[in-house]
């Protein structure tokens, strides 16, 4: 009896070890195609680089990720991330950017301050759209965390408020 359960034994240990041989396998099929999807960027086409180049000429660490109607461009300017998304013909319809207080504007700045006393920018966030530029600031006190939403000229709208975990 013990003979067999060895035999049983050694028929599960093989058992075992194939299927974590198997998932092995697969994880490294995974893997390796993962490996060459990240390593083969877009193909970005001439105008939307052409169109790019001459709008951000100082953008740093650019990452092009391509979709079915448009080319998003991740990177860095003057310290500042960014990302500007380009339909197949390289207009420019979009473009976002995320920053510190520093960057904002100092009359929507002011206004901040002013209204919400007591508060800190904790960052920004710039939307570039169809001519229109508005700010969604993230603002914080020791309880709650507050975006204010504000155009290019200053009006500001509470957007949401959330309490701190």
């Amino acid at each position: 009896m013990q003979v067999t359960n060895i035999t049983c034994s050694k028929s599960e240990f093989l058992n075992q070890k194939s299927i974590t041989m198997k998932k092995l396998i697969i994880l490294t099929c995974l893997f390796a195609t993962l490996s060459v999807a990240a390593s083969n960027p877009p193909e970005v086409t001439e105008k939307v680089l052409k169109a790019f180049n001459g709008t951000f000429m100082k953008a740093t660490d650019v990452v092009w990720h391509e979709t079915q109607n448009y080319y998003e461009a991740s990177f860095k300017q003057s310290e500042i991330l960014s990302r500007a998304i380009y339909d197949t013909e390289g207009n420019l319809l979009r473009t976002t950017r995320y920053y510190s207080q520093e960057n904002l504007p100092i009359h929507i700045l002011t206004k901040i301050q002013k209204k919400y006393a007591g508060k800190s920018i904790y960052g920004v966030t710039e939307l570039s759209m169809e001519g229109e530029v508005t700010y969604h600031i993230t603002l914080q006190d020791e309880t709650k965390w507050y975006v204010i939403k504000s155009d290019s000229w200053g009006t500001l709208e509470l957007s949401q408020k959330f309490k701190k975990a």
